[in-house]
């Protein structure tokens, strides 16, 4: 009988933890943060060394494509039931050191 009681108020003891909410979870964010006013700043025909002045070194420069910098910023939300993302890309195209097109996605 003891035995019984006892794994009873251990099962409800433990089942009642079920009921607290999930821990927080603190974004993740992971890349380049470029703002609007950097943005606002960013022109065509700035030379590489301006735009690293401003904006910092690129997230990506692809292999076969030197002339391109691309400059990735992610957030990552995780609940327990879901995980939301949110991602930007601004990639930057030179041509002979100078600044000739700006994509932002």
């Amino acid at each position: 009988m003891k035995k019984s009681v006892f794994i009873l108020c251990a099962a409800l003891s433990l089942g009642a933890c079920s009921l607290f909410p999930p821990p927080y979870k603190v974004p993740v964010t992971q890349g380049n943060l470029v703002t609007k006013e950097q943005l606002s700043q960013l022109q065509i025909g700035m030379s590489e060394s301006q735009v690293t002045y401003l904006l910092g070194n690129p997230m990506l420069r692809d292999t076969f494509k030197p002339n391109e910098w691309h400059y990735l910023y992610t957030t990552l939300y995780a609940t327990p039931d879901t995980k939301q993302s949110d991602a930007d890309d601004l990639v930057l195209i030179f041509s002979d050191g100078v600044l000739t097109q700006i994509k932002n996605n």
